[in-house]
């Protein structure tokens, strides 16, 4: 099933939001923030990561997991994933193919 944007997200927020012990959703303000200021040191974000594999039922290369610096890079990871984009990205939920 293809997801949009603000569905992976918000799936995104939810599970950051457990992963740092949070009630509600983490409000993502920059999609280019530093994975490091919402507080996800290298094993919480491996916890978010399995989390959202778990949840879509996808195994992400972990290649592409070592790439990973900002919010936005980890939305965009599994908006692609899904719609099996590869390299394409979506941003304002519209595909991006880079041209």
């Amino acid at each position: 099933m293809q997801r949009s944007y603000e569905q992976v997200r918000g799936q995104v927020s939810r599970e950051i939001s457990r992963a740092l012990g949070v009630d509600g959703e983490v409000v993502l303000q920059s999609m280019q923030a530093p994975l490091a200021t919402l507080g996800l040191d290298s094993l919480k974000l491996v916890e978010v990561v399995y989390e959202l594999e778990t949840f879509y039922q996808l195994d992400v290369d972990e290649e592409r997991l070592a790439q990973l610096n900002s919010v936005g890079d980890l939305i965009e990871l599994f908006v692609s994933e899904l719609t099996g984009t590869g390299d394409r990205t979506m941003r304002d939920g519209r595909l991006d193919s880079g041209k």
